[in-house]
């Protein structure tokens, strides 16, 4: 459960940075890649839940 938690935490903080990074600097771009990087994380929990 600790690798779990701690990713939960990573996909937290990567969407606090893509939305503070679309506010404050208006650099969609760098949003997108924190966006893009909460939802790989997002993606390598559910794949451990299915693996079991």
């Amino acid at each position: 459960m600790g690798t779990r938690l701690l990713k939960v935490t990573v996909i937290l903080l990567c969407c606090v940075n893509a939305v503070m990074w679309e506010f404050y600097t208006e650099s969609t771009l760098m949003a997108l890649f924190w966006a893009a990087t909460a939802l790989g994380f997002v993606i390598w929990i559910a794949d451990d839940i299915r693996r079991g």
